[in-house]
């Protein structure tokens, strides 16, 4: 799953956190260095990683959830086997009900 350039440009200038104009030289400079648009936008501090992070989880419909303080238990984290959670960038991170 990806996000297109122009569906991020259309929601970063719906939740008003930049510019058109930003948003265009951005995306100019993205191309000129072959990175992503969002990664330009974090470098030059137009919106923060957090920001960016949640606005593609909107988009994709996917749930963001903020896990750097919490305790994950070693049997949770062994629900999805590390060579799959290392190569779909994934982690569970909490169990619901008896599965498994």
């Amino acid at each position: 799953m990806r996000v297109e350039p122009q569906q991020l440009k259309a929601f970063l200038l719906d939740a008003d956190l930049v510019t058109k104009e930003q948003f265009e030289q951005a995306l100019k400079r993205a191309e000129k260095s072959h990175q992503k648009v969002g990664d330009v936008l974090i470098s030059e501090k137009l919106i923060s990683q957090e920001q960016l992070i949640k606005m593609e989880a909107y988009i994709l419909g996917v749930p963001f959830v903020f896990l750097e303080k919490e305790m994950i238990p070693p049997e949770v984290l062994r629900i999805v086997p590390e060579p799959i959670a290392r190569s779909h960038n994934i982690v569970a991170f909490r169990k619901k009900g008896n599965y498994g």
